[in-house]
């Protein structure tokens, strides 16, 4: 509470189901893993950025049911996230008059006035959090005074002011053992192994989400954090093209396996030694570590060029395959629960963690190879290894494993385009921008596409940006508005795929396979991008001469990615197709499908009980005799009734009861006599005659 408002987590579980219900409910990031929470996603940041996201501060204040209500909470996740925004800035404070100080001020005065007023602790955020909050504010602005005062003209970064960047460090060494929340003893040396192999190479240890942190002199030299979540593409440059020509005699006869196995480790630039080294230093101990990494990278190189051309090689990582396929068919649990899956993906994972700590994969790898021991060699084993499993799980399908029945007629073609109202169309409008946002600035597939340049500018001219500044947190936040001709487009795309969704009774869940092999095959819809992007080219000529118009693969490419990206934004307005769409997120329901239908099922318990507890009342029970014995054999059969009836009545009462029923049972403790009386109300056992005659209960 603050203020007399309700700070609630309920207002946020209400955006989150107005915006199921309607279609035109303004856009927010909110799934069911934000709203049904588990020990393991309470500790993600991302989700709780997401939550008291200025989207669904809006979202609070647009809602007519939440509108009046939500007041409290909406100051909460305004503070909270300016608080965020402030200490997770890149932008440097520099002066004493810079505007967040004031906003600092202003958040610190918040959180400590509605700890004043709260009456309860659960009123409140807790007591340590609380702490925590006002220490760091009172510690930031104390060492800004403190720096600025006596250093005048230095700068101080709030984002490295944390200990995020430890927290990175750890984030990368738990994510070397691939996709587990906790270590075992051998998992964490597995970890430890891959650490030390990848820790050869440079002198930073990198991190998506906390930007670097210098390790000279700790022993470390690179680390590079990766995503094991998503299958996303290396940047392929001309040199690694010219090393794929080199070898692309040898990888078509190889088996389609062995050839992707080798296409992965020529195209990667750290294995393959394609990184740059200085080549001189005023340091001689710098130079000897330069020589000593050159050397290894030649060492690999030749290494791999030299089993890719022994036949035995093909017939190994077959072999490595078809154990790794027999130990995920032991890892599926006897017993097919709910969560199986999650415990189908723990015992492989145990599986695969044991098998490469135990060396066996190796010693097959020596005797097939006949090459003698090396760290270099034990390297390049388990690399292929790696790639073997990778590749084993994927799911990748090609164009000729695409079957008939998931395709449409390539000519296609919706009889009218779809017409939106003016709230829904605003909210589609958001979506294409977040898609070409998407296609321009964080898409890391298509920016590794060696046209990316003039790709950008084709969809860039299809667009605009508007930017909206935070001068209090000095934050600005990017929206990119689509053009209509990119809009026409889409819409026609939108109309096609409402078409297609009517075969999803037929095909069930795998309607989306189908919607997306019938839009990559659509010659009306290929048509109109071809049309939009010769408008794209037609506008560059004018604006940027020097641009050139995209050929026929880049065009492809870009086709593919923008009806990919598509496929998952607007997922949730096709869920009305018996819910054969799964919401995004869906993949963390084996964390918390269970946590959710607790909660459900707990909310509906209590909201019974409550409706009960306030209708049993001694108040309720009629005096006459016969309208009291049917009150009370309602009341028997509702949830918690030997609770209540053990609130309601006295001895004496329970007594005079069993005495009305006729039942001679002399008992003086309550448990004993409501198990009786309970037990005839349930029986519907009538009242005696004397009983009745009393003309009203409890008169003795």
């Amino acid at each position: 509470m603050f203020n007399g408002k309700e700070i609630s987590w309920k207002h946020i579980k209400g955006v989150y189901d107005h915006t199921i219900k309607h279609a035109t409910a303004q856009a927010t990031k909110l799934t069911k893993r934000h709203i049904w929470l588990t020990s393991w996603s309470k500790m993600r940041v991302d989700l709780a950025e997401h939550t008291i996201s200025k989207e669904v501060e809006d979202a609070l204040a647009s809602i007519d049911e939440l509108k009046k209500i939500s007041e409290g909470t909406r100051e909460f996740s305004k503070y909270s996230r300016k608080y965020r925004q402030i200490m997770h800035s890149k932008i440097s404070f520099q002066s004493l008059e810079d505007p967040r100080i004031n906003t600092l001020k202003e958040i610190y005065n918040w959180f400590v006035d509605g700890n004043k007023q709260k009456k309860d602790p659960k009123e409140w955020i807790s007591s340590q959090c609380q702490f925590d909050l006002i220490l760091s504010i009172n510690g930031f602005l104390g060492m800004i005074n403190y720096f600025l005062k006596k250093y005048p003209g230095s700068m101080i970064q709030p984002r490295r002011i944390s200990q995020d960047m430890l927290e990175g460090l750890f984030g990368n060494i738990r994510e070397l053992g691939g996709d587990s929340s906790t270590h075992t003893l051998k998992s964490y040396g597995h970890a430890l192994n891959k650490y030390q192999v990848t820790a050869l190479v440079s002198s930073e240890v990198k991190s998506i989400n906390y930007g670097k942190a210098d390790s000279t002199r700790a022993g470390i030299t690179t680390l590079e954090r990766r995503d094991y979540r998503k299958d996303k593409k290396i940047s392929v440059k001309n040199d690694e093209n010219i090393t794929d020509q080199k070898h692309f005699i040898r990888l078509a006869q190889l088996s389609s396996l062995s050839s992707n196995v080798f296409k992965n480790l020529l195209a990667d630039n750290l294995i393959m030694g394609r990184i740059e080294i200085p080549l001189e230093s005023h340091d001689e101990h710098v130079n000897q570590e330069n020589v000593r990494i050159a050397f290894f990278q030649k060492e690999r190189c030749n290494l791999i060029e030299t089993i890719l051309y022994q036949d035995s090689i093909d017939k190994l990582l077959h072999k490595w395959q078809d154990i790794i396929k027999k130990m995920a068919s032991e890892a599926i649990p006897k017993k097919t629960g709910i969560q199986w899956l999650a415990s189908w993906s723990s015992h492989l994972e145990i599986y695969l963690n044991n098998y490469q700590c135990s060396g066996i994969w190796y010693q097959d790898f020596l005797s097939i190879t006949n090459l003698n021991d090396s760290p270099t060699q034990r390297l390049i084993a388990y690399l292929l290894l790696q790639n073997v499993i990778k590749l084993t799980f994927s799911k990748k399908t090609t164009p000729n494993s695409i079957h008939t029945h998931f395709l449409a007629d390539s000519y296609l073609e919706p009889e009218k385009i779809l017409v939106l109202e003016p709230a829904e169309a605003l909210k589609f409008s958001y979506i294409i921008g977040w898609v070409i946002y998407k296609l321009t600035k964080s898409d890391k597939i298509i920016r590794s596409h060696p046209k990316f340049d003039i790709i950008r500018a084709h969809l860039m001219i299809l667009s605009s940006e508007q930017v909206v500044y935070e001068k209090d947190v000095r934050s600005q936040t990017t929206n990119v508005v689509p053009g209509q001709d990119f809009l026409k487009f889409m819409y026609k795309m939108e109309s096609l795929i409402i078409l297609l969704f009517e075969k999803h009774k037929e095909l069930g869940p795998n309607i989306l396979h189908y919607i997306n092999n019938s839009l990559m095959c659509n010659s009306l819809l290929l048509g109109a991008f071809n049309a939009l992007l010769n408008i794209s080219s037609q506008m560059l000529s004018i604006h940027e001469p020097e641009k050139q118009e995209l050929k026929d693969d880049a065009k492809n490419f870009l086709y593919e990615r923008i009806i990919s990206i598509y496929m998952k934004s607007r997922q949730k307005s096709w869920r009305k197709f018996n819910d054969l769409i799964p919401e995004k997120g869906t993949s963390s329901l084996r964390e918390n499908l269970k946590a959710m239908r607790n909660d459900i099922q707990n909310s509906s318990k209590t909201s019974k009980t409550k409706n009960t507890h306030t209708l049993m009342k001694k108040s309720n029970v009629p005096k006459d005799p016969i309208l009291a014995l049917v009150q009370l054999q309602i009341w028997a059969k509702l949830d918690g009734a030997e609770e209540e009836f053990s609130k309601m009545f006295l001895v004496s009462e329970l007594q005079w009861l069993l005495w009305a029923f006729g039942d001679k049972a002399r008992y003086k403790k309550k448990k004993s006599l409501i198990f009786l009386i309970l037990d005839h109300l349930k029986k519907e056992t009538p009242f005696s005659n004397e009983a009745i005659s009393k003309g009203q209960i409890f008169v003795e």
